[in-house]
């Protein structure tokens, strides 16, 4: 529990200095305010993004009201037959891997004692002379 908490502990505090030194490249320097012009610029660029957030989004007006596009511009049936090939391949697998995995013995087997590798494969140079 202790280590777990202190790695996030370390991760949240290198966040933040990552935030912190990395925000300094963002922002323009003290001593040299914008011009108007740039102001103004950078007013319409962040309300011609705002304005494009809803199109994004694949949000739609329909007498007034908005609504959002719930299934991400594919039509309903192609959800539905993925989602049951999702389904049908994973009970697929399950009941395979139910089928053919045969179960281990706690004990491991015994193959015999340890050879070397000079005894086990004798026409092999040994490395030791090489």
């Amino acid at each position: 529990m202790a280590r777990s908490s202190l790695a996030a502990i370390c991760l949240l505090a290198a966040s933040c200095c990552a935030v912190l030194r990395c925000s300094m490249a963002f922002l323009p320097s003290r001593g040299n305010p914008m011009p108007r012009s740039e102001v103004a610029l950078t007013t319409a660029a962040g309300a011609a993004a705002v304005a494009g957030i809803p199109d994004a989004a694949e949000a739609f007006s329909f007498q007034g009201k908005e609504y959002f596009d719930i299934w991400f511009g594919i039509e309903p049936l192609a959800w539905a037959v993925a989602g049951f090939t999702v389904v049908a391949y994973g009970a697929i697998l399950k009941n395979t891997a139910l089928k053919y995995n045969k179960p281990v013995g706690k004990k491991p087997l015994k193959v015999g004692n340890f050879l070397g590798k000079d005894k086990e494969n004798p026409e092999v140079e040994d490395y030791r002379t090489a």
